[in-house]
């Protein structure tokens, strides 16, 4: 019983290894049959290669032998989840790292004189379960992990090489004995190794993600800034067509008095009337994106009522203007718009001054599930890729003022509040 259990230990403290981190990962169909096919077709192979092998067999093989694991491992995870090779490489890679945390663990216990199975066990158990809630539970996001080519490499060679001065340190290869004391601060050093490699990369996850956060927030306000400035010239280019054809049409009504062509100037002169009807708040950078959401508002069956003083805005840049009202009322929009019930397609903005603190109220009404992320609602778009950054442009563009924002939402009505200081000039 127990040459069976040497023979197919190492591999059985792999796939649970490999368990550990598939469990958050997104999951090929049938994952648990794939699993258990795949955990006793690698165990069958690790006591069949391991008992015709010996140990002389595996001492000639040498270090292919124990890459030999590490490329087992990254087919099994591979074949389990569905991700791709390379994410495959990076979740094996992770949990070769944990195991060999674990192995070191015990074999620092083995040195100091410890003897018990269940002891050593235990110890596998409490390792793979800390590392779980610490690094595999956090490193997947939305089933994927976050991997760059440019970080794959390096993080392979360490542990590789780890795993490699592992294998000289208990083969008794001539050169790389090892006393006692030396062996434990050995393993302390293995270990460590490998619990830098995870830790950089929950480190390489967080400033990836921040990476994609902020290109996104800047990618938006470039296409931002470009439609503002073409919804300016629109706007403009409106206002004076408007101007002119009240004019032409005053003096077409001087030339005839026929009712048919009476009532075909009003209806033209009402529809003018519509975008020349634009909003004063005292700053035309808010006037523009007002007017740009106002038309899209009424083009579109939604009632929208604005309240906004503007004349204290001008220590905000344009394209900081547009971020928050523009991706604000986008949202708003988008919200609304899905609603099926016409009496509740209605946006309130609402911006005053109190105590030289500007106070800006975007409410709606909505009808959908809203999952909340660090004070934020998530995404409620399909794919996640290149949306949900409207709200967090807001937070940023309000923290570069000092500012914050706050998101409620009740009885099914959600309301944005944003308040920035308002300089002392």
């Amino acid at each position: 019983m127990m040459e069976l259990w040497n023979r197919i230990s190492y591999m059985v403290q792999l796939n649970a290894a490999c368990l550990m981190f598939m469990l958050p990962a997104q999951k090929s169909q049938r994952f648990y049959l794939r699993f258990l096919l795949g955990a006793l077709a690698t165990i069958g192979a690790a006591f069949w290669i391991n008992g015709s092998l010996g140990e002389d067999g595996i001492a000639k093989l040498s270090y292919g032998y124990w890459l030999g694991y590490i490329m087992v491992c990254v087919a099994f995870v591979w074949i389990c989840l569905d991700i791709s090779f390379k994410e495959a490489i990076y979740c094996a890679i992770c949990a070769c790292a944990m195991q060999h945390v674990a192995y070191d663990m015990v074999i620092i216990y083995q040195v100091a004189g410890g003897g018990s199975s269940l002891v050593q066990i235990a110890i596998y158990i409490l390792i793979y379960a800390i590392f779980y809630q610490t690094f595999a539970r956090k490193l997947p996001k939305r089933g994927s992990f976050p991997v760059r080519k440019s970080s794959l490499a390096p993080m392979v060679t360490l542990v590789v090489l780890v795993w490699m001065l592992s294998t000289l340190e208990i083969s008794g290869k001539p050169g790389f004995e090892a006393g006692i004391g030396n062996q434990i601060i050995f393993r302390v050093l293995d270990a460590v190794c490998c619990l830098y490699v995870l830790w950089v990369q929950i480190y390489e996850k967080e400033k990836l993600e921040l990476q994609r956060e902020l290109d996104g927030i800047n990618n938006m306000w470039k296409q931002q800034k470009r439609q503002y400035e073409v919804t300016e010239e629109m706007i403009d280019n409106i206002n004076r067509k408007c101007h002119d054809l009240k004019h032409q049409i005053r003096a077409l009504r001087q030339m005839t008095d026929e009712e048919q062509k009476q009532e075909y100037f009003n209806e033209i002169e009402n529809d003018i009337m519509l975008y020349d009807t634009a909003l004063r708040t005292g700053n035309k950078a808010l006037d523009v994106v007002l007017m740009d959401k106002g038309l899209f508002c009424k083009n579109h069956d939604i009632q929208w009522t604005c309240m906004a003083d503007g004349e204290k805005l001008d220590f905000m840049k344009l394209e900081d203007i547009y971020a928050i009202f523009g991706n604000a009322l986008d949202n708003a929009i988008a919200a609304v718009g899905k609603l099926q019930d016409r009496e509740k397609r209605v946006i309130s903005t609402k911006m005053i001054t109190q105590n030289n603190i500007m106070v800006i109220q975007v409410r709606n009404y909505y009808n959908a599930e809203l999952d909340f992320e660090g004070g934020l609602p998530l995404t409620t778009q399909n794919e996640s890729q290149g949306h949900g950054f409207g709200m967090k442009s807001i937070r940023y563009t309000a923290e570069k003022y000092n500012g914050t924002i706050s998101v409620r939402a009740e009885d099914d009505i959600f309301t944005l509040q944003i308040l920035i200081p308002i300089p002392e000039k």
